[in-house]
């Protein structure tokens, strides 16, 4: 799961705070609990979590999380 999320986020070109924000999104923390862990404020995640459904050209929480899931359900790999 880990190649599989690296493979992603580094095609997207996340930075390294998308990333963690990333990661915590598909842990499924929600926006609150991210920011407390971070030590940032909601809307600093907020913008970075609309950054990252940009790049990975998803609407949401739902669709980011289909693509990871949708992809290890696939017989050969990273596409």
């Amino acid at each position: 799961m880990s190649a599989v999320i690296d493979t992603f986020f580094t095609r997207w070109g996340l930075t390294s705070a998308e990333r963690e924000v990333g990661l915590l999104i598909l842990k499924g923390v929600d926006n609150e609990n991210i920011a407390r862990i971070r030590g940032r404020a909601v809307g600093t995640v907020r913008a970075q979590s609309a950054s990252i459904y940009g790049k990975a050209g998803v609407d949401g929480r739902a669709q980011l999380i289909s693509v990871f899931m949708e992809e290890l359900l696939a017989t050969d790999g990273p596409a």
